[in-house]
């Protein structure tokens, strides 16, 4: 079936430098198959292939010491921007995964192919909505090699080739019967470990028309902590909240008797040193004599607060429960089978099972270290009497209606008098005041609670080809049908919304009912003197209630209700959850294991599902001849469905439909979604997609002068509906000019349809960091235009809503480069540069964060001109003595000038233009004084476009002597240009730095990952006999970290310390040595023997403050020194 032709030495050897093969095959060649590579649908050699093909045979996947695909791939130079350490600021679905990110143009951009056949992406998404393929579920002892196409291929390929193609071809015609072991050992971790046992069988009939080949694979890998990395230091610190006090109903013209060991005024003072806001500081007045787990003190205050922020939350050391690897468990088996009929015939096959879970000790999402949490805070309320009364008033108190039962007798229930178990009670130690609690479990941690994460991916292949004869001439074709399918379960502990709003209240447990009711209007209810004098919900109530987005509020008006209608608080199964540390101090408000067990539930966080079926037909062969040798043609059609699919626990959806507003008689009349998953929304949605897409193309080649080879290919790819379709092209050319010289060059264009989550429902949330003008105070005094150039960096969490108007991206490729092969006294020597360049358009990115604020920005212009709307910022707190005090900015200025921080504190009301009621754009803070961000619809757009540009540079050479065969080679990739330009929100260059080149950066980790300009490797290997050695240095330039301004800013003394503003350049040595041994017994075959260190001299990472470890997980390893040795037994 397939064809041979007589080669020349020189030029075999050139293309097996070319392809990267090892130099044991290189000595045992002498032809070469013309088959179908990479790149092309017609067959012919890479010899002179127009287009850059980069081969990673077995031979040096194993001398890598690889116990993964990714081992390989995050070694390719061209590959960057790739995520798979935990760390790396991914969402935790995704954890264990591995992807090609090829000129760091995102993991969209590069079409991953398996027997250059499409397969389901993984069934979870980036941050910024990418899909990629788990190069993790591709079994290594079936791969055969790595093909990696480094220009654009949606001319033959489809969409998602923007970048190139990397495909993994399978071992499908191996014959005998190996065994392999592997133990890879992390030094620092001591007894942590890497274990891979494999086999694979393969069988071919005597008159070779039969091939079967079977093999099975298990890896696992233990969890290594994060202390085990030599990146960090003593000022490393991973810490978790015991207990966080928020403010509350606290104001002394409330009546409100605060317990005074609560306010730490120390860090008040501390605060106002270093610049900061007089404000009060809440902390938990036992943190500090209480101890962890492991008998470490608890404490407030880290090394890395920001300056004049120093908060009140009581802390712990929860540097045990970070991991640099998890716990793995891999399994996969694999299967391939073929027979040829005829010469015109040929069934082959191959498929693949692999399963994979991730053990999240101690950790994972929601859950540092066996803890979960909400994802805010929720209301508690205080007991009867805690609020002073006003004899004036006849005893009343504005904040006594937020005391439990207030409203009881409203449905005829008495007002509860004597809780003696509430634990917000002064008697009891609490706080005395109605305030936000920030509920969790577990505490203090002890990690013996583990999430995991669950995946499952499926590959069958299918088809029929065959060698026929048109016209008298060759002609070729294959019919394939493949399905594949990935699954992804992610299971984690959360709190239950309805249940922990009413244990925070003395409702909670599975025996309470409670004696109030759900519906009652008691935002609505008016003071005394027919509403004369105010109640604490005229003030707190929208805010208490609020709708940070869809299906997320901070408290249901149902629990409330319920709590300020009741009088069966803590009594006759009823059960208060208690967020102070006296629970474990005072056991008459201790939690106990049955309410704690009742709040949290375990469920799927994600279950989805996605599966890809693609029927391919392709047909070519010779047309006729031409000076430098006979035009060809391919021609084909392809059809895939992808189906995408999403179940949400229950508590997601249908979740709660909650009560919105009332009408004049107190009667609900608007109810709305809340998500009953206290710990997000929009996080999880229920969905079944089909989206099915119709491609047919066309490739010639016509070689018209002696020397020449030319690639011409179109194809038509058309996906229905608001897509639309789209029309590739290539043309590509090389020309030999002579037997050393190899000249070529492509022009190339690409495309991506937007991934159909992104159409469908949007960006799951997440979060981001921007420069917000309204969280400048000098903006929101009027002192200075709400521009971006007058922005603050503010954190925000994000969401996205559907996007079924965005298009395609498309991209214009061009590729120019040479390949030099001498003979002579300069025989075995290969020197190869290709030229590249990207330009990508109309880019799927995130809305940028200033766009979702430009509506609160076009509302502050309208009123920050009237004197009138002005109040003082530090009487906008609920902690303030009086509440929007009014003052005039033009009369303050005169007194006491326009810079004084009299006139600073002036500042337009923030009711008269935040949203703080739907949560739909943006959401800020309740009665922040610094404006503080919460939430931010971002939708998907297409936008801006991203120029890059490089060169990537092959040298090697090959030598033989009495000593053995030698060869050293360099791979290396220099990234000149990777410029952003027209990115909504970049209009003041990635991290408002001015920068607008990511080349050479750390980027902005939204629309580019960090970037190192310069990358490449150095390989010596030397092969005599049964013995072979192999060195490898790898080098990663320094490269500029972005982050330094934003970070530099608002940090203290340490941290601008530490901050540096470039990340070093890195390099590392590898080594393998490796025995083959003949048994003597010839039934037992041989086996290969290989012991290796990976990162011999343990070289220390580049420092990087911002992030957290200390390393950029997106660039480097971190597990050191790794030792391994393994045993290959050939029959």
């Amino acid at each position: 079936m397939r064809k041979k032709f007589p080669c020349r030495r020189k030029a075999i050897a050139a293309g097996v430098i070319l392809a990267g093969l090892s130099i044991q095959a290189a000595a045992q060649e002498d032809e070469i198959e013309e088959v179908v590579v990479t790149g092309s649908f017609i067959r012919g050699t890479p010899l002179d292939a127009p287009s850059p093909v980069q081969v990673v045979d077995r031979e040096s996947i194993e001398a890598q010491g690889a116990a993964i695909i990714w081992d390989v791939i995050k070694n390719l130079e061209v590959n960057s921007g790739s995520f798979t350490n935990s760390g790396s600021g991914e969402r935790s679905q995704v954890e264990g995964t591995a992807q090609v990110n090829l000129r760091n143009l995102g993991e969209n951009s590069t079409l991953t192919l398996i027997n250059g056949r499409r397969v389901s992406p993984y069934a979870a998404i980036t941050q910024g909505g990418g899909e990629f393929v788990d190069i993790n579920a591709i079994p290594v002892v079936m791969t055969d090699r790595i093909e990696v196409l480094t220009d654009g291929g949606s001319a033959l390929y489809g969409a998602d080739a923007v970048a190139g193609v990397v495909n993994v071809i399978m071992r499908t015609d191996f014959e005998g019967f190996e065994l392999y072991g592997d133990i890879q050992n992390i030094e620092a971790a001591g007894d942590s470990f890497d274990e891979t046992i494999s086999g694979i069988w393969g069988w071919a009939s005597d008159d070779n028309d039969t091939h079967f080949v079977i093999s099975a694979e298990r890896f696992e890998r233990d969890a290594v902590n994060v202390l085990d990395g030599n990146h960090i230091d003593e000022n490393s610190q991973f810490l978790g909240a015991v207990s966080s006090i928020s403010s509350g109903i606290s104001s002394a013209a409330f009546g409100a008797n605060i317990n005074p060991a609560y306010l730490a005024q120390d860090i008040v003072d501390f605060n106002v040193s270093q610049g900061g806001i007089n404000e009060p500081v809440y902390s938990d007045p036992l943190c500090g004599s209480l101890n962890s787990a492991e008998g470490i003190p608890f404490f407030t205050g880290s090394l890395r607060e920001t300056r004049g922020e120093r908060g009140g939350t009581c802390l712990e050391d929860v540097s045990r429960f970070n991991f640099l690897s998890r716990d793995t468990e891999r399994t996969s088996i694999a299967l391939a089978f073929d027979h040829t009929f005829n010469e015109s015939a040929e069934f082959y096959s191959f498929a693949n099972y692999m399963e994979n879970e991730i053990f999240l000790e101690g950790g994972g999402l929601n859950n540092t270290g066996g803890s979960s949490r909400t994802r805010g805070p929720t209301v508690m309320l205080a007991t009867p009497g805690s609020y002073i009364g006003n004899p004036a008033w006849g005893g009343y108190s504005i904040g006594a209606p937020s005391e439990l039962g207030y409203y009881a007798p409203a449905v005829g229930n008495a007002r509860p008098t004597g809780i003696t178990n509430a634990p917000v009670s002064l008697a009891n130690g609490g706080m005395n005041i109605s305030h936000l609690i920030n509920p969790r479990d577990g505490i203090p941690r002890t990690g013996d609670r583990s999430n995991y994460n669950t995946s499952e991916s499926s590959i069958v292949q299918l088809g029929l080809r065959g060698d026929f004869t048109y016209n008298d001439r060759p002609w070729n074709y294959d019919v394939g049908l493949s399905w594949s399918s990935s699954s992804n379960e992610q299971t984690y502990q959360t709190f239950n919304r309805t249940r922990t709003e009413m244990a925070a209240n003395g409702l909670g447990g599975p025996n309470c009912t409670p004696n109030g009711v759900p519906d009652f209007d008691w935002q609505g209810q008016k003071g005394p003197f027919g509403g004369a004098i105010p109640t604490a919900w005229d003030y707190y109530g929208d805010g208490y209630t609020q709708t940070f987005f869809p299906g997320y509020v901070l408290t249901t008006r149902e629990s409330l209700s319920y709590a300020l209608t009741s009088n069966n608080q803590g009594q006759g199964g009823c059960e208060f959850y208690n967020p102070y540390l006296t629970q474990f101090t005072n056991p008459n408000v201790a939690n106990s294991p049955e309410l704690m067990a009742w709040l949290n539930e375990t469920v799927l966080r994600a279950d989805k599902r996605n599966q890809m079926s693609v029927v391919d037909a392709v047909v070519g062969g010779e047309l006729f001849d031409m000076a430098g040798g006979p035009a060809a043609i391919a021609i084909g059609g392809q059809y895939r469905e992808r189906q995408a699919h999403s179940r949400a626990p229950s508590m997601n959806y249908p979740g709660l439909n909650a009560i919105l507003g009332y009408d004049s008689a107190g009667v609900p009349n608007d109810y709305h979604y809340v998500n009953n998953n206290f710990e997000c929304s929009m996080c999880i949605f229920n969905f079944d997609h089909t989206r099915s897409t119709r491609a047919a193309f066309v490739e010639m080649a016509l070689p018209f002068m002696e020397g020449i080879e030319t690639q011409i290919a179109v194809r038509y790819e058309d996906y229905g509906g608001n897509i639309g379709s789209e029309v590739s092209p290539k043309f590509a050319i090389s020309w030999r000019p002579t037997d050393d010289i190899l000249v070529r060059g492509s022009f190339s264009q690409s495309f991506r349809a937007p991934n159909i989550g992104i159409v469908e429902e949007g960006l799951e949330a997440s979060s981001t960091v921007f420069y917000d003008p309204i969280s400048n105070q000098q903006v929101r005094a009027g002192l200075i235009p709400p521009t971006p150039e007058n922005g603050e960096a503010e954190f925000s969490y994000t969401l996205g809503g559907p996007a079924p108007y965005v298009g395609n991206e498309s991209a214009d490729t061009y590729s120019v480069g040479f390949i030099w092969t001498p003979g002579g006294n300069l025989d075995g020597l290969s020197v190869q540069a290709d030229m590249w360049k990207f330009d990508v358009q109309d880019r799927v990115l995130p809305e940028p964060a200033i766009s979702a604020v430009q509506p609160e920005i076009e509302r502050f212009k309208q009123v920050v001109g009237n004197p009138d709307n002005y109040i003082l910022n530090d009487s906008i707190s609920s902690d303030s003595p009086v509440l929007d005090i009014k003052c005039n900015p033009n009369d303050l200025a005169a007194q006491y000038g326009a810079d004084s921080d009299e006139r600073l504190n002036c500042v337009v009301n923030p009711a008269l233009y935040t949203d703080t009621t739907q949560g739909v754009g943006i959401s800020r803070a309740f009665r922040s004084e610094n404006a503080s961000m919460i939430t931010l619809t971002l939708a998907a757009i297409n936008a801006g476009q991203i120029e890059a540009e490089g060169v990537d540079v092959k040298l090697g050479y090959s030598w033989e002597t009495d000593l053995g065969r030698f060869r050293v080679s360099s791979d290396f990739t220099h990234v000149h240009n990777y410029e952003l330009i027209g990115v909504p929100g970049l209009e003041r260059g990635l991290l408002d730095t001015g920068v607008f080149n990511a080349a050479g950066t750390s980027g902005n980790g939204n629309h580019v990952r960090s970037l190192p300009d310069n990358k490449g490797n150095l390989t010596f290997s030397w092969q005599r006999d049964r013995h072979g050695l192999t060195l490898i240095n790898r080098h990663i330039g320094s490269y500029r970290d972005l982050t330094y301004d934003i970070a530099y800013v608002n940090a203290n003394d340490l941290v601008r310390s530490l901050l540096t503003k470039k990340i070093d350049s890195y390099q590392t040595w590898d080594v393998q040595y490796r025995y083959t041994h003949d048994w003597d017994n010839g039934a037992l075959g041989s086996t290969v023997f290989t012991v290796g260190v990976l990162d011999m001299f343990d070289e220390d990472l580049p420092y990087r403050e911002v992030g957290g470890l200390n390393y950029d997980a997106t660039v480097f390893d971190p597990r050191g020194r790794r030792i391994y040795a393994r045993a290959l037994w050939r029959f």
